[in-house]
């Protein structure tokens, strides 16, 4: 167990008050549907493209292991009831929206009757999140990291893939990206393991943010240790995670030995889940200097690599795809979204 404390940077950017150990945070986000209308005339480029090839990923892969089966992009369709295809797939490919710059938002002047200008208005929402602000290692869950920002901004910029379905987190922290996807989903299931109040921590926020959820939603909160097999986990559990169609999770890479048991959980949940159509992960690389390597590298991240590769390719076939998904939409939170933030998507080779 670790004796030293963790702090994320990313509490240097949000608005929060707090006690000596607590804080509530008010993290602001922008509703999407609003960008989206102000940028009807937005369509996929050729800069558009390039920005999404040459990603480091591929090149990661090819210097640990030999034959990986690695897109550079997500592009292929997912089939599901709830889900317009072709929007689906053009929700990864936006020309990048930049907030930052909010006269770039309108695709055209726009006036009223009287020749006024109309100026379009941004609708803002608001999340209220219980956190720590420094915890020991074992208990970084307690913490917000830039991966739950990175995905919420995922889901909001793709709403019509998440509406009406079901969602597992795993990790879910204190529980930002599961409030972010119960705005559109039908179901989500939270998940992380019960210490230091975790649990209860999720359930409070959830409370918190009841408002913004979609009314038809169904939240829950349960214990999920990726140390334990599939094959221990409660009746009641299994049977709720069959209807599974999406699982989420972030920042959970900064330990080898919980990397590892990560990976096992996802092998055993791509192979028991009927329905779940991808998986997706959202991390920070953190880079250090080795002598070994004589360079910068992100040890967490490429050991992770190592260990899903050795798990895909344990027949001599590669069952599963590892994607590096486009960084190219939009950030909606107000967070520092910077360059070394990746989102992988896992999903069956078939698909």
């Amino acid at each position: 167990m670790s004796t030293f404390e963790v702090t994320s940077e990313l509490y240097s950017e949000a608005e929060f008050c707090s006690t000596d150990s607590d804080a509530v945070s008010k993290f602001t986000f922008t509703y999407p549907n609003q960008t989206k209308q102000l940028s009807t005339t937005t369509t996929r480029t050729a800069e558009a493209d390039k920005s999404c090839n040459g990603t480091l990923i591929e090149r990661d892969m090819r210097e640990q292991t030999n034959g990986s089966d690695i897109d550079e992009s997500e592009s292929e369709s997912e089939s599901g009831d709830d889900v317009d295809i072709e929007a689906e797939l053009n929700d990864d490919c936006y020309v990048p929206v930049s907030f930052d710059q909010p006269g770039k938002l309108q695709s055209s002047i726009e006036v009223d009757k009287d020749g006024d200008l109309l100026v379009a208005r941004l609708r803002k929402g608001v999340i209220e999140i219980e956190h720590r602000k420094s915890t020991l290692l074992n208990m970084v869950g307690l913490q917000i990291w830039r991966g739950a920002l990175l995905l919420a901004d995922y889901i909001l910029h793709n709403e019509r893939k998440f509406r009406n379905s079901h969602i597992l987190e795993l990790g879910s922290g204190v529980g930002l990206t599961s409030i972010v996807a119960s705005m559109y989903a039908r179901e989500v299931i939270c998940t992380d393991i019960d210490i230091g109040g975790l649990l209860g921590l999720i359930r409070d926020n959830i409370q918190r943010n009841v408002h913004l959820s979609n009314p038809t939603c169904r939240m829950s909160v349960s214990e999920l240790d990726f140390k334990v097999s599939y094959q221990d986990y409660p009746q009641t559990l299994k049977s709720q995670l069959q209807s599974v169609q999406y699982v989420l999770a972030a920042d959970v890479i900064y330990d080898d030995d919980i990397t590892e048991a990560f990976v096992r959980t996802l092998v055993s949940l791509l192979l028991e889940l009927p329905k779940l159509k991808a998986i997706y992960i959202a991390l920070e690389k953190r880079y250090v200097f080795t002598l070994e390597d004589m360079d910068s590298v992100a040890p967490c991240y490429d050991y992770f690599l190592r260990c899903f590769q050795k798990r895909n390719n344990r027949f001599g076939i590669n069952r599963w795809k590892l994607i590096n998904v486009c960084m190219n939409f939009p950030r909606y939170f107000d967070y520092d979204k910077v360059k070394d933030l990746v989102l992988l998507k896992i999903c069956h080779a078939s698909k």
